[in-house]
């Protein structure tokens, strides 16, 4: 649309093996209906799809009247098809003056059309037709799992979930105010309306209490079994007058007689001012302030260097690419979801798409990742594998074997990605430098940061951490995160791990390097050129707490490099700059991001709580950390940090909920409470 911000797709896309995504194509009935051949049935009324939107979805859900003067209204929808009801209810939002701040919807799809089908359908010159190109531009590759969209600078948000609707639904963590049930009826589409997705969908909506009151939900259908599985799961259901020559259609409104599940969604957070305290300002920092000041907040960050990106965020350059495997490991999707988000994210002048070849390590190492490649059957445009041949086109030189080439990956500049949140964000965000963050203490006004010295550096209701490495006690080359109160502990426990690169000549003489076309990583990376240099690493050192460079970590540097490029010229090529940072590490090599256990509630009465889940565990109201990225910062910054910005907020989450638990910083406490470990009144 004329003037309209370019749309955001935040793609958190998590493959399972368990099933694939398989689109399906524009088909159209005799009187010019979209029709599904999988389900025979069509995609709405013969009367028309936004009227049916409208006078069924909308109107079914008291909408736009219920949204009016809120914060923030999320839905649920099981089928997308082609949009419409999500396109309709765009233009609601659009039209009314007392829209909420932020619309959530998020909407369940087993077979996606692809943005070509999506503009056939919502041509030029019929409703919708601008908003569907933008949908159509932001459209995610078919890969199975969760996708976040962003529209109107986002305030508008789809979280468009592709997979079979039961699994789904029990993946999604988020509080639902209105469900629009169109899957198709009930006799051609089973699955979209079993009572396990009822009840899926029912321990995800709102009861009374929550800011739009109890959720409610709508429907075409009056399928008996839709009434008794509503009923079952929680809901009071009511005959409406029905649209497009139908008599009857479906309203319902979650108010259960008796209980109907074990916990309920979050609450939605009241923030008596929308301040906050990142501490720390390198990648995971600076991610944090870029997704809170995206929401209207005022940001502080603090830090001890002299300006943001110091210690191991400073480096010149770094790789960012996803990771396979043929389990589908919590690391690989987490990291597939970063990837896709910074892929988005990173702006052009900050990445650098030269593509990715991870490389196999021998022959037998390449015919395993060729199977899972064949098992897992990505989309060609996100991963597949390439013989030796292809990848010695790829990387411009002969290559020993083949790998998996990863053709949007690529590097991005960390100077750069910085100056772009900075500028985007100047007015709302706040650096303080050269001070060190040593006690967080609970005030009226939610948290003060104090310095080693007893000052106050900043007060806010909601405090992030995200110091990396200094989290680490007793490292005297790594400054310390902030204590809690009187010497108490955050419940944040990482590693220290020092890595080193090394910057090899690409250019000027005979002791130049043959740089590589792509990045190419196996047993470390090699880097392609940039600035007449080559970039390869990286060292994983636990025991050296020293940031001076060694001579042995570049030779091993230098050997890694001979071994995934032996034909670049790796042992003569000249050393022309080094860097050294420390990683910050969590024992199972996973984030730490999300709310903060309160380790004082669970040490006055630890075994009440051994039969815990993460969600059950009580958290320090408004502290947050989105620390431990490991090696992998400028992929996981990014989606992780949206992962806090969400839980602050109150929104759906933008990574599946056993993801959410895999990042979530109490996950080893809540390991310490199961085996009895966790010690009564620490």
């Amino acid at each position: 649309m004329p003037g309209e911000t370019p749309p955001i797709v935040c793609a958190a896309a998590i493959v399972h093996s368990s099933g694939h995504i398989t689109p399906t194509t524009l088909t159209l009935d005799a009187q010019g209906t979209p029709w599904s051949a999988r389900h025979g049935d069509v995609y709405h009324s013969r009367a028309g799809g936004f009227e049916q939107a409208r006078a069924v979805f909308l109107a079914g859900n008291g909408l736009p009247g219920r949204w009016a003067g809120l914060r923030q209204f999320t839905i649920v929808e099981t089928g997308f098809g082609l949009g419409t009801n999500f396109l309709a209810t765009w233009r609601a939002w659009r039209a009314d003056p007392a829209r909420p701040e932020r619309l959530d919807m998020v909407s369940i799809e087993a077979s996606p059309f692809s943005a070509v089908d999506l503009l056939k359908w919502h041509a030029e010159g019929t409703e919708g037709h601008d908003e569907a190109q933008a949908l159509a531009r932001a459209w995610p590759m078919p890969l199975a799992g969760v996708h976040r969209l962003e529209f109107e600078e986002g305030r508008v948000v789809l979280t468009l979930v592709l997979g079979e609707f039961s699994a789904a639904a029990a993946r999604l963590r988020l509080r639902a105010d209105a469900f629009f049930l169109d899957g198709f009826a009930p006799s051609r589409n089973p699955d979209g309306w079993s009572l396990p997705l009822i009840r899926a969908l029912a321990r995800l909506a709102a009861g009374p209490e929550g800011p739009a009151g109890s959720a409610t939900a709508a429907t075409y259908t009056t399928a008996r079994q839709v009434v008794d599985h509503l009923t079952r799961a929680g809901f009071e259901v009511r005959r409406a007058p029905g649209f497009g020559g139908k008599r009857e259609r479906l309203e319902a409104c979650f108010a259960p007689r008796y209980v109907v599940r074990r916990r309920g969604p979050a609450p939605a957070p009241v923030w008596p001012q929308r301040d906050a305290i990142v501490v720390g300002a390198g990648i995971a920092g600076l991610a944090c302030a870029d997704r809170l000041a995206a929401r209207g907040w005022r940001v502080t960050l603090v830090d001890a260097g002299s300006a943001p990106l110091a210690g191991a965020s400073a480096l010149p350059l770094g790789a960012f690419h996803p990771v396979i495997a043929r389990d589908e490991s919590r690391l690989a999707r987490f990291t597939r979801a970063g990837f896709l988000w910074q892929q988005v994210h990173a702006s052009a002048a900050a990445r650098i798409a030269c593509g990715h070849l991870d490389l196999a390590t021998d022959e037998a190492a390449a015919a395993a990742e060729a199977a899972t490649m064949d098992a897992l059957a990505f989309p060609p445009g996100y991963a597949r594998w390439v013989d030796a041949g292809e990848a010695s086109d790829r990387v411009g030189q002969a290559m020993p074997r083949g790998g998996v080439f990863y053709p949007t990956a690529g590097c991005i500049r960390p100077s750069q990605w910085c100056c772009d949140i900075l500028q985007r964000h100047a007015a709302a965000l706040t650096f303080i430098g050269s001070v060190q963050a040593r006690r967080i203490d609970r005030v009226d006004a939610g948290w003060r940061l104090s310095d080693g010295e007893g000052r106050s550096i900043a007060v806010a209701p909601v405090v992030v951490i995200a110091t990396g490495a200094g989290l680490a006690s007793g490292d005297a080359m790594v400054e310390g995160a902030p204590c809690l109160g009187e010497g108490g502990s955050l419940g944040l426990q990482v590693e220290p791990v020092r890595g080193q690169l090394t910057a090899l000549a690409a250019r000027g003489d005979v002791a130049s390097l043959r740089a590589p076309d792509t990045a190419v990583g196996g047993d470390g990376h090699c880097l392609p050129a940039f600035d007449g240099q080559v970039w390869v690493g990286a060292t994983y050192a636990r025991e050296n707490a020293s940031l001076a460079p060694r001579l042995a970590d570049d030779e091993a540097n230098r050997h890694r490099l001979d071994r995934l490029l032996p034909q670049a010229g790796a042992p003569g090529a000249r050393i022309l700059d080094r860097f050294v940072g420390f990683r910050a590490v969590a024992a199972d090599r996973m984030p730490l991001a999300g709310a903060l256990p309160d380790l004082d509630r669970l040490a006055a009465d630890p075994a009440a709580w051994r039969g815990a889940h993460l969600p059950d565990l009580p958290r320090r109201e408004g502290l947050f950390a989105c620390t431990a990225m490991a090696s992998r910062g400028l992929t996981w910054a990014g989606i992780a940090a949206e992962t806090v910005a969400s839980l602050i907020e109150g929104e759906p989450l933008p990574i599946e909920s056993d993801l959410a638990d895999a990042i979530d910083p109490a996950r080893r406490v809540l390991d310490q409470l199961r085996r009895g470990q966790f010690a009564r009144g620490r």
